[in-house]
């Protein structure tokens, strides 16, 4: 009679007839497998604190050889083909119904059938990673008893996917990591993925908990599988695609972390990837290589808590040469790394090693990715820094500004790898400086003069000469980086219009207010006159300061706690212009000014005292000195 009935069923009856003869016959196994955890789970916590020695991936010091030759995947497979077996079964008793289901859920019906498949052949990136997806639910289905149309009156979806325990993680480890097998890593990455997204089932988003292929449950469980796979995933990707071993602990060693240890790889050394496609392998993993990268992608994109950003950020450093085959989402991890590298300035020390770490691997793209790669860094990094520069101002002087140099100094290092890409980038970016500079030396209108003088405009002139300095060191040395001492020369050429730019911001507005931003541009030719070994005459800018009014009359009193800004020692290295009352009108601000003014006279001196120029060029500088003295010997505070 059951049997007769079976074609009036609706699908939950049929879904429930089934999973009652299911606790009949396989005697409350599921019962079993949830009571098995929780030994299981103290063994786990008690062993994690060994993860960092034993390479991350695992920890069971007891595993026999037989265990590691027997199927590990026997757990999984098993409930696998008794779930087939009795769709067989239905087949014959009921062939209506079970026509049925293959053209309405035909996914239903394919228990173990998606993971020895992986064909992706040359339909994109976007159609293998919909088979990952096929595989990914087929791999699920021995957990889930419903996949059909809920038609009843069910308000919240049910989640069937099957919960990533301990017992089934390490059955996953040992599947992968020690019987080196593809399917077992499949599944590793299809458990990473769905830990991947687990803010989208927190915040309630039902298409990614669909796409997900198991629920975690348990954040020990959560913390392990990304050690795992993060730790884990690159040797046996390299294993497989470019048969890469892993290396052995000692001469015939074969304790169990012998096999898992990473192998000493040069990280920084591309992966060609015609070497990849060549292999066997390589139709059937491509789509799971992908699959890891973009859900560490994702990872990166929707994390917030710095100590994640940073272990993440460390562990894809081995991946990052594994990128070469997919060029678009080379760019999106760009993309993301430069947002992590450029956060807000003021951020928590915590993330200043996300910052780093977020240029480390940009950084590593640069070098790994095939040409014309390197251009976009170098590009992106120039950008990002730009737009961060205009908030290192004198008020953020202990947050934002530390963090800016340390970014200025990322860019520099960025433009020595490649001079040849960097002169071309180099050019049209002081180009743009010198047409702002045009404009504002043109209309002299408020908004022009506002361009350059603000300090978005000097960090990037102050930029540019720490890129100029360190590619005329090179130069110097014979080209030992950035691809040789002939394209070093190359951004040598550079210096002459930036020196043009920076002594025409100097002397664009040449008053008593602006002269803390005359001392910087002061600053910044010195420093090309340093590294180039050329003549650049920022004397005559500190010499013409000294021709302004405001040094020849007596400064004003000010009254105690009348203006913090004229009764505080003034602080040039972080002042861009004085107060517009008060500029150059206290003791304070001439006596600050004049030493620095001392200051850099006395280092042009030191530049040149090897120069058989040197009687003239000194002469020059004490001849105006002391008139300067003589014309301001009548002021008490004035000299």
């Amino acid at each position: 009679d059951d049997d007769d009935d079976a074609g009036g069923m609706d699908m939950e009856g049929f879904f429930r007839s089934v999973a009652d003869g299911d606790g009949d016959a396989g005697g409350g196994s599921s019962d079993d497998g949830e009571d098995d955890d929780e030994p299981a789970m103290k063994d786990f916590d008690s062993g994690s604190d060994d993860d960092d020695d034993a390479g991350g991936v695992l920890d069971d010091d007891d595993m026999s050889a037989a265990d590691m030759s027997s199927d590990d995947d026997e757990d999984v497979e098993a409930a696998e083909r008794r779930m087939k077996r009795e769709m067989a079964e239905m087949s014959k008793k009921d062939p209506d119904f079970h026509k049925y289901l293959q053209e309405n859920e035909g996914n239903l019906l394919q228990y173990g059938e998606g993971e020895g498949g992986g064909d992706s052949g040359d339909d994109g990136e976007d159609a293998n990673m919909d088979a990952a997806d096929d595989d990914d639910e087929a791999a699920a289905a021995p957990g889930k008893k419903s996949r059909g149309r809920d038609d009843d009156d069910d308000d919240e979806p049910r989640d069937n996917r099957p919960i990533l325990g301990v017992s089934l993680l390490r059955a996953m480890e040992r599947s992968a990591f020690r019987g080196h097998s593809a399917k077992g890593l499949k599944k590793v990455v299809s458990a990473y993925r769905s830990a991947c997204h687990l803010s989208e089932e927190a915040s309630g988003d039902d298409a990614g908990a669909t796409r997900a292929g198991y629920r975690i449950d348990d954040s020990a469980v959560f913390d392990r599988l990304m050690l795992v796979a993060l730790r884990g995933c690159h040797v046996e990707f390299r294993r497989h695609l470019l048969g890469e071993e892993t290396k052995k602990g000692g001469k015939g060693d074969k304790d169990d972390d012998a096999d898992v240890t990473a192998p000493e790889i040069d990280e920084n050394k591309p992966v060609n990837p015609k070497l990849l496609q060549r292999s066997g392998k390589w139709d059937e993993l491509r789509t799971y290589l992908q699959l890891f990268l973009r859900s560490s992608l994702h990872l990166l994109s929707e994390a917030k808590e710095p100590a994640l950003l940073s272990f993440v950020l460390k562990s894809l450093s081995p991946y990052v040469p594994l990128l070469t085959p997919f060029p678009k989402l080379a760019k999106s991890f760009l993309q993301t790394l430069s947002k992590l590298w450029s956060a807000p300035l003021d951020t928590s020390e915590e993330y200043q090693v996300v910052r780093l770490r977020s240029f480390l691997r940009v950084r590593q793209l640069a070098v790994t990715q095939p040409f014309p790669f390197v251009e976009d860094c170098l590009k992106s990094s120039y950008l990002c820094y730009a737009r961060r520069a205009k908030f290192g101002t004198a008020a953020s002087v202990h947050s934002a500004l530390p963090t800016l140099t340390f970014m200025g100094n990322c860019v520099v290092e960025l433009y020595s790898l490649d001079y040849a890409s960097s002169y071309r980038h180099a050019f049209v970016y002081i180009r743009q400086l010198a047409l702002h500079l045009r404009t504002a030396l043109q209309r002299r209108t408020p908004e022009s003069l506002r361009v350059v003088y603000c300090w978005q405009y000097v960090h990037c002139l102050r930029l540019w000469a720490a890129v100029l300095s360190a590619a005329c060191a090179s130069a110097t040395r014979g080209g030992d980086g950035g691809g040789g001492g002939d394209e070093a020369k190359l951004m040598k050429s550079l210096v002459y219009p930036l020196t043009e730019v920076i002594l025409g911001t100097a002397r664009l507005v040449p008053t008593a207010r602006h002269l803390p931003l005359r001392l910087h541009c002061v600053r910044m030719l010195q420093q090309l006159a340093s590294s180039s070994e050329s003549f650049i005459p920022a004397a005559s800018l500190l010499l013409e300061a000294l021709d302004l009014r405001e040094f020849r009359t007596r400064p004003k009193k000010v009254r105690a706690g009348k203006s913090d800004a004229a009764g505080t020692a003034l602080r040039l290295p972080v002042v861009l212009k004085l107060p517009r009352d008060t500029a150059l009108r206290t003791s304070e601000q001439v006596d600050a000014c004049l030493a620095e003014m001392f200051v850099l006279l006395n280092r042009e001196a030191d530049l040149y005292r090897y120069s058989p120029a040197f009687p003239e060029l000194s002469v020059r500088i004490v001849q105006r000195l002391r008139h300067f003295s003589k014309e301001v010997q009548g002021g008490k505070d004035g000299g």
